[in-house]
């Protein structure tokens, strides 16, 4: 494994377009490869190839752990990464986003799960949020997960954190939207560093970004300002609006306005 950070080429296994189109912007060369991550003796050539190219790449092992619900689930319960919590139905539940390089594994961003969508960063006490971010990174360690993007989901009990799935890659739309209008992140630009082997800075979010499902990508005739609509890949399922606030509940009215906007328009 390279020595010098070479961030002009980077190696992407199963590649996401929004990072493909990032790298492309970044003009950042993309070596790809498509393979089944399920098989790890399929996994290992190809790694071990790109490897030898100067690129940084993940363990086989890493990469069949992550896409296997079943064995993430399996490494949470034998390592006691979350407590004997039972039914969790009704719990607050989170997606956690971090970017890991050399090993080391950032958090990006929280976000929650609310009645009316999304809500970025999720309103938690700071050791409410240290604990979250403490169990997501110990469960990455355990699958020795190095390099990219990572998407957790986490839901909150009495007893602590349980950990729900962690796979390898992007949260689905609109989550990195969310990312980047709370706290100006841009996710896939800081996956692409990663992948370069290079640390990325996030700076605390100043605002509260949310978002609803919405099936109008459009609205009312004129913008409304501080309103983008996010469609769906491959528009298979709704898209969602997003907005921003300076609180919680300020960002729930948002939505709830342009809902019933959007609403009165169609009817």
């Amino acid at each position: 494994m390279k020595e010098d950070n070479d961030v002009s080429r980077i190696f992407v296994l199963n590649p996401d377009a929004r990072l493909l189109r990032e790298a492309h912007r970044a003009g950042v060369q993309v070596r790809s490869a498509w393979a089944d991550t399920h098989d790890e003796s399929a996994l290992r050539p190809l790694l071990k190839e790109a490897a030898a190219a100067g690129l940084f790449v993940n363990p086989a092992r890493a990469l069949r752990l992550l896409a296997d619900p079943d064995a993430v689930q399996r490494l949470v319960r034998d390592n006691r990464l979350s407590p004997d919590a039972g039914a969790v139905s009704g719990a607050p539940r989170l997606t956690v986003e971090t970017l890991s390089v050399h090993g080391m594994h950032q958090t990006v961003g929280i976000t929650a799960r609310m009645s009316y969508g999304l809500l970025s960063p999720a309103p938690l006490t700071e050791d409410t949020a240290a604990e979250v971010r403490a169990v997501v990174t110990a469960l990455l360690d355990l699958t020795g997960y190095q390099y990219g993007p990572a998407h957790t989901g986490v839901t909150l009990t009495r007893q602590g954190p349980v950990i729900t799935g962690c796979r390898a890659g992007f949260g689905d739309d609109p989550v990195p939207e969310l990312l980047r209008v709370a706290g100006g992140f841009d996710l896939a630009a800081g996956a692409v560093r990663v992948l370069a082997g290079e640390l990325v800075e996030v700076a605390r979010p100043e605002r509260f970004a949310a978002a609803a499902e919405s099936i109008r990508p459009s609205g009312p005739e004129q913008p409304i300002p501080g309103v983008r609509f996010v469609p769906a890949q491959g528009g298979r399922r709704p898209g969602h609006f997003v907005v921003h606030a300076d609180s919680p509940a300020a960002a729930a009215q948002r939505l709830t306005s342009l809902g019933e906007l959007v609403a009165g328009e169609a009817s």
